[in-house]
């Protein structure tokens, strides 16, 4: 697809429908929207004539469920990233992604990512057993090291020189220096999920480490012997270091399979029989608490209504329900209950009565 489709008012509209989608309740993005056919024939004008300037980024603090610092791009710039993004940098860079890279692609995702780990683990049992063991490794900040060189000539190697150029502005006017990206931008995002291309293949077809799985920059491999994982390991950490990467020696182990070990929010563990156990991590469990007690206080000051309670709950239930997690479900629903009862009867006690006012008797 040439510049001239990827800029058109089309493809511009096609993009800010997408973008839209759960943020039209921000000032911005709903002023854009109603403005929609100006907006978008100015904008693929500008890019058209090169009069386009993008707008400075907002830096933003990412709280949960890790400290770390985001970029806030104006609605106008990600409408224009999203069609480039959508139309001709995602479909050329995903070309020769292998089928076990799951992160941030259509049809794939943290469902996908679970159930492909599942796959691996059956497969692998139904040929040694339960006596295996899982390579985790974690990339140490991944994004902030990220080098500016690395994602580019990633991106020099996929896409036709003109889809290269506008990329390669894009991300030189969002971030300076030469090493370092903060989430938050589509782009950003692609070259995320692109830099490691080269080692998930030289992983499979060189290692031929038949049960692998990668979910942005964290690697999974399961085998039956633990020396050779140990080899593997330090292979992956010198091609890693090549483009600029060191792992995590703390999130970075070997665990057997019949122990356990976590992986997206998960704890994971096979018995003896083949089952594959999938048990929700304590933090999540302890954070949902603290997330009940803080929207149950909301509801009994009359911030938040029930429905919106029992929404959000149910979304964390959702979620929940696709380990083995049945008991736990019941005492979380005994303790969504009560907490909302407790915070209502407690907010109806602290509340101040009027005093009672006697009229004087007459003296007649």
């Amino acid at each position: 697809m040439d510049k001239e489709e990827i800029i058109s008012f089309e493809r511009l509209c096609e993009s800010m429908l997408k973008c839209k989608c759960n943020v039209i309740w921000k000032p911005s993005v709903s002023s854009y929207y109603l403005n929609g056919i100006e907006r978008n024939l100015q904008l693929s004008q500008q890019l058209a004539d090169g009069t386009y300037r993008p707008r400075a980024p907002r830096l933003i603090k990412i709280t949960y469920p890790k400290k770390r610092d985001g970029l806030s791009i104006a609605f106008r710039d990600r409408v224009y990233q999203r069609s480039l993004n959508d139309n001709e940098v995602y479909p050329m860079l995903t070309k020769s992604f292998i089928y076990d890279n799951c992160a941030c692609q259509r049809g794939k995702g943290t469902d996908f990512a679970r159930k492909r780990l599942k796959r691996h683990l059956w497969k692998f049992y139904t040929r040694h057993g339960n006596s295996g063991y899982v390579l985790q490794i974690d990339i140490k900040g991944y994004y902030p090291n990220m080098r500016h060189d690395v994602v580019k000539k990633t991106f020099r190697e996929h896409l036709p020189k003109e889809t290269y150029e506008m990329s390669a502005k894009i991300l030189d006017e969002q971030y300076v220096g030469d090493v370092g990206y903060n989430p938050g931008s589509q782009m950003v995002q692609i070259a995320g999920i692109s830099v490691l291309d080269k080692l998930d293949h030289y992983i499979k077809e060189r290692l031929h480490a038949k049960y692998y799985l990668r979910y942005m920059d964290d690697f999974l491999i399961i085998y039956h012997d633990k020396n050779v994982l140990k080899a593997w390991l330090e292979i992956i950490k010198e091609r890693l270091a090549l483009i600029g990467f060191r792992v995590s020696e703390k999130k970075t182990t070997i665990k057997s399979i019949r122990t356990g070990f976590d992986f997206l929010g998960f704890t994971y563990r096979v018995t003896s029989t083949g089952k594959i156990i999938m048990i929700a991590k304590s933090e999540r469990v302890k954070h949902e608490r603290y997330m009940l007690r803080k929207m149950a206080k909301l509801v009994a000051r009359g911030r938040m209504t029930v429905a919106k309670y029992e929404e959000c709950y149910a979304s964390w239930r959702n979620h929940i329900n696709k380990g083995n997690s049945f008991k736990l479900l019941v005492k979380m629903d005994k303790y969504k209950k009560e907490v909302l009862e407790y915070e209502t009867r407690k907010n109806h006690d602290q509340r101040p009565r009027r005093a009672r006012t006697c009229k004087p008797r007459s003296r007649d």
